[in-house]
Order: structure tokens, then C-alpha cells, then sequence
């Protein structure tokens, strides 16, 4: 009867630390994924492209795009920073914008590894900025 305990016990055990290990894995996998967010600055609907707009993701490189660019950064984790600096025709900052997002929260394609971030939609605050990524 005891040695029956000892082997029950030992198995209790066994299985909860198997449980956190599962658990563990499957929490490292959600907080370093790599996503690829493609900067796309072409028209979208009523949304006319930007002149130019310098982009940069978590305070990394900053991506110069011109009218019609389009051009891909890779993060890691569920959310990121973006920040957009508008300029206008004399070449001066118009507008900066700062926004976090959280794929997951805002974007349907929880398991996808590419977003698109329309650009000019961001600028206009528009809250569909986010758009399927190219295949």
C-alpha cells in the first residue's frame, strides 16, 4: 500500500512539472515570436499617399519612405511601438505620431506572422490602418 502511494505521488509529480513545462513553452512562444510588419505607403481607398513619412518601430532604425514605398521590419513579441513623422511639401515635420500596438488586440490573424500598416490611414487617425499583409 505504501509502495503504491510513493509510485502515485511520484507520478503527480511528474505530470505537474510536465504541465509547467508545457505552459512555459507555450508562453515563450507567444512573447518571442517574430513578426514581419511591412510600412506600406500607397494609397488606401480615400487615403492619398504620403509625401514622405520616416517610420521607426521600438525607437530601432527609422525607414524613410517616399510616396508609394513600401518597405519590411521585423518584431518581437506580441506589441510594438510605432513612430510616424509626417513631413509636409517644404520638407519640415507636420505631424508626429506615436502609437503602441498589440498584433493580437488589434489584429484578426492572431497566428499570422505579417501585418501591414498602411500608412496614410495611420496619419488620418483611421482605425482600419492595419490591412492583410501581401503573400
Amino acid at each position: 500500500m505504501i509502495a503504491f502511494l510513493k509510485f502515485l505521488m511520484r507520478l503527480v509529480q511528474r505530470l505537474i512539472v510536465l504541465a509547467a513545462l508545457i505552459a512555459l513553452g507555450i508562453w515563450l512562444f507567444y512573447i518571442g515570436r517574430e513578426h514581419q510588419v511591412f510600412l506600406d505607403n500607397k494609397t488606401l481607398g480615400d487615403y492619398k499617399a504620403l509625401e514622405q513619412v520616416n517610420v521607426s518601430l521600438n525607437g530601432g532604425e527609422i525607414s524613410e519612405l517616399m510616396s508609394r514605398e513600401r518597405d519590411v521590419k521585423k518584431v518581437v513579441g506580441p506589441k510594438f511601438e510605432i513612430k510616424a513623422e509626417i513631413f509636409n511639401d517644404d520638407g519640415e515635420i507636420f505631424k508626429t505620431i506615436t502609437k503602441e500596438i498589440k498584433i493580437d488586440e488589434l489584429c484578426n490573424f492572431k497566428f499570422s506572422k505579417d501585418i501591414m500598416i498602411n500608412l496614410p490611414a495611420l496619419a488620418a487617425e483611421a482605425e482600419n490602418f492595419i490591412v492583410p499583409a501581401p503573400k
